[in-house]
């Protein structure tokens, strides 16, 4: 749902043509952050090792998250028509290389965040996906907008050199970042998502800005489980 779109509930996809930029990490903690919140966020795996659907189904400790795990292509496109409606967000976890499933994602998508880390070849993927996303958009004949997210950022030279390669290549991304914290490590095994610390104030300053963007729905409820109340109360 882009900003002015109120109809249909978000569809967000969360992609990169390369493993390893923390593509799962970022849809845990989002699908978590929505769920604490009161929202029925419907999380689709479309990646063949399934990290996602047997953390929510193994490890995680919170809300319900419906997940489903789904790597054909056709049955994809079929449950995000279908279902997209009764959720507040539906979530789409891709595989971390090049595949139909990961196409059909990103053209049903209404946003589609890209994780990057700082290196120079993950930048330059980064990049490449964001070309997929333009190219699929056109193709499509509509709208979708791609921001880069910086992952596993440390506050170095190279971080703040990535951010300016960004730039200069004319890619939007999103001002929020997610560091280099062992409590993201972590979340495969521990299934909690951050409530206290610099982590869940990342988790809240990204969470706020795809908001504004209009990727995320608006608050479902004013329970205690708001993270900026959380990040306030515990900090």
């Amino acid at each position: 749902m882009i900003q002015g779109q109120e109809a249909n509930m978000p569809v967000l996809t969360i992609a990169s043509s390369k493993g390893g930029p923390g593509k799962t990490t970022v849809a845990m903690l989002l699908a978590g952050a929505l769920a604490a919140e009161g929202g029925r966020v419907l999380a689709l795996d479309a990646d063949p090792t399934q990290a996602l659907s047997r953390w929510t189904a193994n490890a995680y400790e919170g809300p319900p998250i419906e997940t489903v795990a789904e790597v054909d292509e056709t049955q994809l496109a079929h449950i995000i028509h279908e279902r997209a409606e009764a959720a507040h967000l539906v979530l789409v976890d891709t595989a971390g290389f090049g595949n139909r499933a990961a196409t059909v994602a990103m053209t049903s998508a209404d946003a589609i965040i890209v994780p990057s880390l700082a290196g120079e070849a993950d930048v330059t993927e980064a990049e490449k996906t964001m070309r997929l996303a333009g190219g699929l958009a056109r193709a499509a004949r509509r709208d979708i907008p791609a921001r880069v997210l910086l992952n596993r950022v440390k506050r170095t030279q190279l971080a703040r050199h990535a951010a300016q390669e960004l730039v200069s290549a004319g890619l939007p991304r999103i001002e929020a970042t997610l560091s280099d914290l062992v409590v993201y490590g972590e979340l495969s095994y521990s299934g909690r998502i951050p409530t206290n610390g610099v982590a869940a104030v990342e988790l809240a300053a990204l969470v706020a800005e795809l908001r504004s963007l209009g990727w995320l729905p608006a608050r479902q409820t004013n329970t205690t489980t708001n993270l900026r109340n959380d990040v306030t109360r515990k900090t």
